[in-house]
């Protein structure tokens, strides 16, 4: 019997250039295999911010790029968010220290919507008015900062260490700060929400179905319950006759 030929399928794949998007540089940052366009496109890759910048500083940092176009073997990318490692932030808190947590989504001045988060660390514990006063006050510069800056741009001062020091310097009158630190950035996609819209759906619709399910079993206990002991008895069947 003759022996089938065992075809190697990573020979058969292509590798195409990631190259990293206009404010980062537009620059090759690594190579992928594919073996076909179509399953290149949209792909998401993550990888280390010292991946692109080639800053050991930047070790600690993850951004995610989505493959949107590919050209002569380029696979040109958009960045979709960023995020620090569990490992660095863990590191910032410490006794005597409260860390509060921002989150803002909101538009840039080139109008894409996003997500960001960003961490304070005190440098000492705080009472409940200096607690909201530190949140109000990092919410409204973010917001003021985000508002008048393009996408690219903002994206390049987070990653860079450019907005951090902005909002340090603004709550630092409110209380003494170890650490600004603006950890997770998330691009909100169009077709990324007609998934959730559709995946909503489903759930009510499972959840409704669940309620009216309970609904009738609940409906059906009561009439039960609601039958007087008279009417159970007339219904009931008569014990048999027993002969002698």
């Amino acid at each position: 019997m003759a022996q089938k030929k065992v075809v190697d399928s990573w020979k058969s794949k292509v590798w195409y250039n990631l190259v990293s998007p206009k404010f980062l540089g537009e620059v090759k940052i690594a190579e992928i295999p594919s073996s076909d366009e179509d399953h290149l496109l949209n792909r998401i890759i993550a990888l280390p911010l010292k991946e692109v910048t080639h800053d050991i500083s930047h070790m600690y940092t993850t951004v995610r790029l989505r493959v949107e176009g590919i050209k002569d073997k380029n696979a040109y990318t958009k960045f979709i968010g960023h995020s620090a490692s569990r490992e660095y932030l863990s590191t910032l808190g410490r006794r005597n220290r409260d860390v509060l947590r921002v989150i803002l989504t909101t538009t840039s001045k080139d109008g894409v919507k996003f997500t960001a988060k960003i961490v304070v660390v005190t440098a000492v514990p705080c009472s409940t008015p200096q607690r909201k006063a530190v949140r109000n006050a990092t919410l409204a510069e973010l917001k003021r900062i985000i508002a008048d800056t393009r996408f690219g741009d903002f994206i390049q001062g987070v990653l860079y260490n450019k907005i951090n020091p902005q909002i340090h310097n603004l709550i630092k009158k409110i209380v003494p700060v170890y650490r600004v630190e603006l950890y997770k950035t998330e691009l909100f996609e169009v077709f990324d929400e007609a998934d959730v819209v559709e995946l909503d759906r489903t759930k009510k619709a499972r959840e409704k179905a669940v309620s009216d399910a309970a609904s009738a079993d609940a409906a059906k206990a009561e009439e039960t319950q609601a039958v007087p002991a008279e009417e159970k008895a007339a219904v009931a069947p008569a014990p048999e006759a027993t002969t002698a």
